[in-house]
């Protein structure tokens, strides 16, 4: 089984304010409830009234199937859980859940897709409606094209991370069945400095079919960077128009690196695909990067550059939803895949061992693919579905 996800986020202004007062206050009590219902090794008495009541059914069935992150600061910060429902057409009827994703069109509007969040509230009729932009009913349309079909919906009211930009958030959570397919071949993938590149290989016993890089545009993303440096000092010292271009410029790099890294893990996963190929990802390990962010070896403006983490979890997921073979293994960069011993580096990132053994740093992983080729392709023997989800963290 797989599993993605679409958060919409729309700004608090956007929602009318008797509603976002009310639905604030319910997301406090709920998560007053919750988080002594999570300390009592989830032994409390559920609520009786709604719509605590509601949210506190719907929890337990989302926690089965989809892990949540735990307490933070002594809160569990969870957000409200919907049943919900997607109407394709006139012929199906509204079931009344939480969540309605309803692509028929109203007389009074007839292009418009909207999402309608119900049943948070206690009171009836008290509906938020959510106008959907082209790109979130296209990636629905690719969901539905796939065979998916919406599972739940999680709704919340919190800030951007890195802003003070609160927003109010609905999570549409789609799923399918999936087997994945039994691996004929690896694509190691190392991720360990996006300044760097995501190297990739397709490997066989004894042999690189292919190999590639996918690079950010570090030209493009730099000159992005320059610019905001210079309107946040702006920013600080006249304020106004300054600060205002200053978000929309961290907004538009943003974006940018979003883009390339669902680029780069879409890229992955098609190669994967069209090799019979199972993914194993050499992901640096989280003390080496804590080490390196907070050490003196790599420079403070390359330090951002080290934050994989979401791109892994992006290519994580795509992996599984397409049924592609999935796992995160060590491969040693530094360790000699011919003898065994640390090897020296040189510059432009060589790396050489006295045994001879000499390779760019990011090929020694693959090296040491096809070292445990045999090793390492009857761990996806035991082929069957999974689930295998990334925390959601909720502000």
């Amino acid at each position: 089984m797989g599993y993605r996800t679409l958060v919409i986020k729309r700004r608090v202004e956007e929602i009318p304010r008797h509603q976002l007062i009310r639905f604030l206050e319910v997301q406090t009590e709920f998560r007053r409830w919750a988080t002594e219902w999570y300390k009592s090794g989830f032994k409390a008495p559920l609520p009786q009234q709604n719509p605590l009541k509601y949210f506190a059914e719907k929890l337990k069935y989302v926690m089965k199937a989809f892990p949540i992150n735990g307490l933070k600061n002594g809160i569990w910060r969870i957000p409200l859980p919907f049943n919900a429902q997607l109407r394709l057409s006139n012929n199906e009827e509204d079931e009344s859940r939480g969540v309605l994703v309803d692509f028929v069109s109203s007389q009074e509007s007839r292009e418009e897709k909207v999402i309608k969040v119900r049943k948070w509230s206690g009171q009836r009729g008290n509906t938020i409606v959510i106008r959907l932009r082209k790109s979130e009913i296209k990636w629905i349309e690719e969901r539905i094209k796939e065979g998916a079909q919406l599972k739940f919906a999680l709704a919340w009211v919190g800030k951007r991370r890195g802003s003070n930009i609160a927003t109010f958030n609905v999570a549409l959570v789609f799923y399918r069945e999936i087997t994945p397919f039994q691996p004929k071949r690896l694509l190691v993938v190392d991720i360990n400095s996006l300044h760097n590149g995501v190297v990739w290989a397709v490997v066989e016993e004894g042999r690189v079919l292919r190999r590639g890089v996918l690079r950010p545009d570090l030209a493009h993303i730099g000159r992005s960077e320059r610019e905001i440096a210079r309107l946040d000092s702006l920013c600080s010292t006249k304020g106004g128009a300054y600060c205002r271009k200053a978000v929309e410029t961290k907004s538009r790099l943003w974006r940018l690196w979003r883009q390339w890294s669902i680029e780069a893990v879409k890229k992955i996963v098609k190669l994967a695909v069209q090799y019979r190929a199972a993914v194993v990802v050499d992901e640096p390990m989280d003390e080496s990067i804590r080490e390196l962010k907070e050490g003196d070896r790599v420079k403070s403006n390359v330090k951002k550059y080290l934050n994989v983490g979401r791109l892994v979890k992006r290519l994580r997921e795509l992996a599984e939803w397409h049924g592609v073979p999935y796992a995160e293994l060590r491969l040693y960069s530094t360790i000699c895949p011919r003898c065994g011993a640390k090897m020296e580096e040189l510059p432009n990132r060589r790396m050489s061992c006295q045994c001879g053994f000499e390779a760019n740093r990011d090929d020694v992983p693959i090296h040491w693919a096809q070292k445990r080729y045999r090793e390492i392709i009857p761990l996806f023997s035991a082929v069957a579905p999974y689930v295998q989800l990334p925390y959601l963290h909720f502000t």
